[in-house]
């Protein structure tokens, strides 16, 4: 890759030349540096344009340079084919964080690392399955080195895990499930949805944030259990616990069906058979009886995304929302995903659990419909006749 060109700033608007010509990502033909630094600068949350981590290497002037690099190294090796439309790769691709996880360098040592599983590959599928195959490949973290790494050893041995449930934070982050050696739900989430990223896979985290069972079951103005549940707990506790009633999976681009396809976390079978859906069908969604089949309002399932709000809902897969200006519960009251974080603020003390994230309601996906629902959703139903799905829809 040669010296990325420089960018420039008009407010909040970052441009982009390349051979003179202005480059606009959402124009964009060819995944290019210039067409990645566009969308990143301009997506990235506000916070995160005065500081990241720095590069791999001296002549880099931050992280975000690795980023790019090791993403178009990944798009232009992968072998998949036919490889995902360039409006899901580049905001399901290139971001290096989703949450308001640290921010870590992590992209490089990832593509060194698992890259060989998925060299030769040229489906989505056959990498996920590569990817989580003899007990979720993707945990032997001392086993896939590179051709020199420095600490090989026949006593260098390190497995990543088990699953510890309650344990996003600390450990969230991907280098943060390397540290610590275990993850929840959502750190194993993120470690898999970022090893696919670093091998050219678009992937993302979705999950519920409150599940519709239990003590937590209702819209929120009939039972203030759910205004816990999204807050992590009772004010002035107790917190934790039984309150963080989420969960958090994967979701990855399937380059032969062009859709949207998920896996549960810590789990060696890409099979969309979980303990959270039952069987899940394109057209009916979890089965009724399960914890993703009841989803609906003020129980949404959520995919954080760099998209912007109004973005194509078919790539996206849903609406994209505006977590501090538009997910509210039933009662009125905001709330954000973060339910892990839910007091994140700066050191200055602004709140930030909800500044600077986007997510895309995948509710519908997931949710149990029945013939009457299905059939109101058909382009042959009237939209004036049944609005049985706005249910589904953050006011």
């Amino acid at each position: 890759l040669s010296t990325p060109p420089p960018t420039s700033a008009a407010a909040t608007s970052f441009l982009c030349a390349d051979g003179g010509a202005e480059v606009q990502w959402a124009q964009a033909e060819n995944l290019t540096w210039c067409v990645a630094m566009h969308f990143l600068l301009n997506s990235m949350p506000e916070f995160d344009l005065h500081y990241l981590p720095p590069s791999v290497s001296v002549e880099g002037r931050s992280m975000l340079d690795d980023n790019v690099a090791f993403a178009l190294m990944a798009w232009r090796a992968s072998a998949v084919s036919p490889k995902p439309p360039l409006k899901v790769a580049i905001p399901y691709l290139l971001p290096y964080a989703t949450f308001h996880e640290s921010r870590q360098n992590w992209r490089p040592m990832f593509f060194a690392k698992y890259f060989p599983l998925a060299a030769g590959l040229n489906s989505s599928r056959a990498v996920v399955d590569a990817l989580i195959a003899d007990n979720v490949q993707v945990m032997s973290w001392t086993k896939h080195q590179w051709t020199d790494f420095p600490g090989k050893s026949p006593s260098n041995l390190y497995e990543l895990g088990p699953f510890a449930s309650g344990t996003a934070p600390p450990a969230l982050a991907p280098f943060d499930v390397v540290a610590y050696g275990y993850a929840s739900c959502t750190g194993w989430s993120k470690m898999l949805s970022s090893a696919l990223k670093a091998v050219g896979i678009p992937a993302r985290e979705a999950g519920s944030p409150c599940w519709n069972t239990g003590d937590f079951a209702g819209l929120a103005t009939d039972n203030k259990n759910v205004s816990f549940c999204w807050a992590g707990g009772k004010p002035n506790g107790p917190s934790g616990g039984v309150y963080l009633n989420d969960h958090t999976w994967i979701e990855y681009w399937d380059n032969l069906s062009g859709k949207w396809r998920f896996l549960d976390s810590a789990s060696s079978s890409s099979s969309e058979t979980t303990w959270f859906c039952g069987k899940h069908s394109d057209v009916s969604g979890c089965e009724c009886s399960s914890n993703a089949g009841k989803a609906s309002a003020d129980h949404w399932i959520l995919a954080p995304t760099w998209s912007a709000v109004g973005d194509d809902e078919d790539v996206n897969g849903g609406t994209v929302i505006d977590v501090g200006k538009a997910l509210h519960l039933s009662t009125g009251e905001g709330v954000s995903p973060i339910v892990w974080a839910s007091k994140l603020s700066s050191p200055l003390g602004t709140p930030l659990k909800d500044v600077g994230l986007r997510v895309v309601n995948r509710t519908w996906f997931y949710s149990c419909k029945t013939s009457a629902a299905i059939a109101s959703s058909s382009p042959s139903a009237s939209s004036d006749d049944d609005d049985d799905d706005d249910d589904c829809r953050p006011e």
